[in-house]
């Protein structure tokens, strides 16, 4: 059962990763963009993290401890993700959006962070997969 949870999660991320994310830059102005992203990422880190902890959890119980391991470094992500990446990237970007060219470098190093520990966590759901 754990398993079918963990191609979940996978497929939610996959597609919010290169279905709404991409194609809501492609399809809406960039302010408009902007603000369906900053309402649909708090929740997407939030179901990540419920998902993933839940999956821990039957691992957890099924006594696959290094499965489990790798499900508390992808709830740690999403936590991460949310809870300080979130913040400081809509920050960031609405300095940014003022001029502030400092913001601007900001902005794209944590957005390359976000997306980095995204991948990973995708890699780390592959591992859990294969083990």
């Amino acid at each position: 059962m754990a398993e079918y949870f963990t191609v979940a999660l996978l497929s939610i991320m996959i597609f919010y990763s290169f279905g709404i994310a991409f194609n809501v830059h492609k399809t809406l102005d960039k302010e408009n963009a902007g603000k369906l992203l900053r309402k649909l990422f708090p929740l997407y880190f939030l179901w990540g993290i419920i998902i993933s902890i839940f999956i821990e959890i039957i691992f957890l119980y099924l006594g696959t401890s290094l499965k489990a391991l790798l499900m508390a470094i992808v709830a740690i992500g999403f936590l991460y993700s949310r809870q300080v990446l979130v913040p400081l990237l809509n920050k960031n970007r609405d300095l940014a959006n003022e001029g502030d060219e400092e913001a601007k470098k900001a902005f794209g190093s944590l957005h390359l962070r976000s997306v980095s520990i995204n991948i990973i966590q995708m890699v780390l759901l592959v591992v859990v997969l294969t083990l």
